[in-house]
């Protein structure tokens, strides 16, 4: 099966193109669209950088708390000042996309939907990373707290099953997010291709 270079395949190997797109009604769409993404990504970035500021400093004290003979409190900081730092870098790589929802013109907009679903994608890395070090992490402060004698009193396994859901939910959206993305590339290109006929 040959690809066609002016086709978006989903990931079922359906193929669609834009056939003589029309631009005031994808403009107007996309307009109202970039609208509310920038409501939600400015209160993303608007919550969340305190909040990881927040994380980072709760970290550090629970770190200080643990030198002070509760060794599994170490490995707790130590992962909430990981997380907090990590979900703060990839929420401030969201600031150069919040604005320019103002921009009417349709390639522009299309460009900023890209670099949107481009920074979302990497802050649902960032998520991942943050699920995987609180379930090490997690994992190594229990076996710490068992050595010392003080075993947890709820199993590890629901923290487990939790950071898998929560795993799982940000995979999905990923795959979500991917498809999109590949929309909005092939949506650039047959308009270029519209431009230059």
């Amino acid at each position: 099966m040959t690809k066609s270079s002016d086709a978006y395949w989903d990931e079922l190997g359906v193929t669609w193109c834009a056939i003589e797109p029309n631009a005031t009604i994808i403009a107007s769409r996309l307009e109202a669209r970039l609208r509310r993404q920038s409501r939600w990504m400015a209160a993303a970035v608007v919550i969340g950088l305190p909040l990881g500021a927040a994380g980072v400093l709760l970290g550090l004290v629970t770190i200080g708390i643990g030198l002070s003979g509760a060794w599994n409190f170490v490995t707790r900081g130590v992962a909430i000042v990981a997380i907090s730092a990590i979900l703060t870098a990839a929420v401030y790589s969201l600031v150069p996309v919040v604005s320019g929802g103002s921009t009417h013109a349709l390639s522009q907009m299309i460009e900023l939907a890209i670099g949107r679903v481009q920074r979302t994608l990497l802050l649902l890395r960032a998520g991942l990373y943050s699920c995987v070090i609180a379930a090490v992490f997690g994992l190594v402060g229990t076996a710490i707290r068992t050595h010392l004698g003080r075993p947890p009193k709820l199993s590890p396994i629901i923290d487990l099953v939790i950071l898998g859901l929560i795993a799982l939910v940000l995979v999905l959206y990923r795959r979500q997010l991917r498809v999109d993305l590949g929309k909005y590339r092939a949506l650039r290109q047959a308009l270029a291709v519209d431009a230059e006929a």
